[in-house]
């Protein structure tokens, strides 16, 4: 599984499939879902680096490489990709920042951009208390329940592009991951061995995470299917 620092509790989650559910009962089609909420999304894609032309850097041509993944990948969604800014900023405490530490919400309050339908990408490094994360997200429902709003979007880090220097984590795949979260996908082993798991209809319930690349496993017998592990070249 990628190492992936967003996670949602069973209380949101509850709170979240109440109000899909009641949308759904207006008998919608998946087809027709998809058709009236099928969108353009702008992306406003933030590299930082440690120095100028040195670590963090990441290439115009991986930026694309990896806009290019998403689109790939959420083909058929209704969700396609734009990117309408590109930016490149110097800091050393932005580009070492730790997860939600005071760094990286300063970095997002200062250079977040547009409204809820604008993702917001920050390629960084991680600080000390995170050597395993690849990337974490905010969740759709994030943006609406009353926190503050800048915080909205992704933070991959920047070994993981398109083309990267990370090995087996360098195809752009972490970003479809994190970018699923933001569109509010859950890990498919959310809920674990339930019916419900990650109440998407072709993922089978899955028990926990994978740990390497196995070419397959059911850790959850008693119910159809091997575990979803293989989504897009991204392990689960």
């Amino acid at each position: 599984m990628v190492p992936c620092g967003s996670h949602v509790s069973l209380d949101q989650q509850r709170i979240v499939e109440k109000q899909f559910a009641d949308r759904k009962a207006a008998n919608l089609t998946a087809s027709d879902l998809t058709a009236k909420f099928a969108t353009t999304i702008s992306v406003v894609w933030n590299t930082i680096v440690e120095t100028s032309g040195g670590k963090g850097s990441v290439t115009d041509k991986q930026i694309d490489d990896t806009i290019s993944k998403l689109n790939a990948s959420f083909l058929g969604s209704g969700f396609s990709f734009v990117l309408t800014l590109r930016r490149r900023y110097i800091s050393p405490a932005w580009f070492n920042a730790d997860k939600n530490s005071n760094d990286e919400k300063a970095m997002r309050k200062q250079l977040r951009q547009g409204d809820a339908t604008t993702l917001n990408i920050y390629t960084t490094n991680f600080g000390e208390l995170n050597p395993k994360l690849l990337g974490h997200s905010t969740f759709p429902w994030d943006y609406s329940s009353g926190a503050d709003k800048y915080l909205d979007g992704v933070v991959v880090k920047y070994i993981v592009v398109s083309g990267g220097s990370a090995t087996n984590y360098n195809q752009g795949a972490t970003f479809v991951h994190e970018v699923g979260h933001w569109l509010g996908l859950y890990h498919t082993f959310q809920n674990g061995c339930t019916a419900d798991g990650d109440f998407v209809s072709d993922t089978p319930a899955q028990a926990d995470s994978t740990s390497g690349c196995p070419a397959s496993r059911d850790s959850c017998p008693n119910l159809p299917g091997n575990d979803p592990i293989h989504l897009k070249g991204l392990t689960e």
